[in-house]
């Protein structure tokens, strides 16, 4: 891939085979390209619901799960770069829902919506408690939520998304996550064109030498079989914390099946380092560690020490030695040193470095991460696209609403 976003497989301790690799290349070679990677948004759709609701200060997103992850690492990404207010609601909480009404007056706030089904009840019930506000849904044809859109008059935004391959945590590029993102100010058009590039990077013709989503997911897969269960998951930026759920999201609902797949914990680096690291460095040896970096940081803060510290010492280190550095330097000296310390004692370790947080960047790591979930999933056997696994408590959820 481009030196945006760069992988690094060196230490990762798969010593993957030529066998291997070529199993795996003729396993994935001859798939179609999956629906999320060649799917097209409508852009002269999606600017023109942003224009509508410019106005808006408030902007209320509802959702659950795959349908909201993706607006939640957007938004943790560029919500700073914006004018808007942007409150993520994915819990039928109480508490949490009056606080955002609290929040937000009625007069500059619009809540969205977003359900890929369009049949989950807690998404309908947060709806019905917030729907004195200006609303729209973005959701499927013919659903329960279409049907209150029909009836209550409410702008309604479905897709071409009904695709049995399109889980909601596959909808990355398309209407659910772009047009929340849109109307919050956000860059789509640079989101989905760094996505769109590296769709065709990770394709499944593409050979294993240059398809880096196949070389992390056989990897992954290799690791799995050795034992590793369990992935230490380490992001060095607090943009780009927010993909952390979405990592989770897509492999944990997508990969882990019929007994097989990987967990990932961890999350924000370095201040796990002080915690979670102490478990994955010394406690069970079933850990991978996977540290995703950021090389150029938008905001290179120099470090200015005064006069009268200069000369205290920590760690044998003179504080004046500090202004030598930036708070880039430190975060990276953070991660290095943990990444050291990591390969070093043979812990399997794999870097994902992102250049620098920019709307492209977040659509080339939202793509790549796609493809190496599904191809996980392809290489143990299970299908990316359903979740057995939580189907049976949404009917034990559906069962006790209606005897209620």
């Amino acid at each position: 891939m481009k030196k945006d976003l760069f992988l690094n497989l060196d230490f990762s301790q798969a010593a993957l085979s030529a066998k291997e690799i070529a199993a795996a290349e003729a396993k994935v070679s001859g798939l179609e390209i999956p629906f999320f990677a060649k799917y097209t948004p409508d852009f002269d759709a999606m600017s023109e619901v942003a224009k509508k609701y410019q106005s808006k200060k408030n902007i209320i997103v509802e959702g659950n799960g795959g349908s909201i992850s993706t607006m939640r690492a957007f938004w943790n990404c560029f919500g700073n770069d914006t004018d808007k207010n942007v409150f993520l609601l994915d819990t039928d909480d109480p508490d949490f829902i009056a606080d955002i009404k609290n929040r937000c007056q009625k007069d500059n706030t619009l809540l969205i919506v977003v359900n890929r089904s369009g049949n989950n009840i807690q998404t309908i019930s947060g709806y019905l408690t917030l729907r004195d506000y200006e609303t729209i849904f973005v959701t499927a044809n013919e659903s329960a939520l279409y049907k209150i859109g029909l009836k209550h008059n409410i702008p309604l935004y479905n897709t071409t998304t009904e695709n049995p391959q399109m889980a909601g945590r596959f909808s990355g590029n398309t209407e659910f996550s772009l047009i929340p993102a849109a109307i919050a100010g956000i860059n789509i058009k640079e989101i989905s064109k760094g996505a769109s590039e590296t769709y065709e990077k990770c394709a499944p013709n593409k050979p294993f030498s240059e398809n880096p989503a196949l070389q992390f997911a056989l990897a992954l897969d290799k690791l799995e079989k050795l034992g590793y269960t369990e992935l230490f998951l380490s992001i060095y930026s607090k943009k780009l914390y927010g993909f952390f759920e979405l990592i989770i999201q897509l492999f944990h609902e997508s990969v882990c099946k019929d007994g097989k797949g990987q967990t990932f914990y961890g999350g924000d680096a370095p201040e796990n380092q002080h915690h979670t690291l102490q478990r994955f460095n010394s406690g069970r040896k079933n850990s991978a560690g996977i540290f995703m970096t950021v090389e150029n940081f938008k905001d290179n803060t120099d470090i200015k020490v005064p006069d009268d510290i200069k000369d205290i010492e920590c760690r044998g280190v003179k504080l004046a030695e500090l202004e030598k550095l930036s708070m880039q330097d430190i975060i990276h000296t953070e991660f290095k040193g943990t990444w050291k310390d990591t390969t070093e004692q043979k812990i399997p370790a794999i870097n994902i470095k992102i250049d620098e947080v920019t709307p492209e960047n977040a659509g080339r790591l939202t793509a790549f991460l796609q493809y190496v979930t599904y191809y996980s999933a392809v290489l143990r056997d299970v299908d990316p696209f359903n979740q057995p696994g939580v189907e049976k408590s949404k009917e034990y959820i559906f069962k006790l609403v209606a005897e209620k």
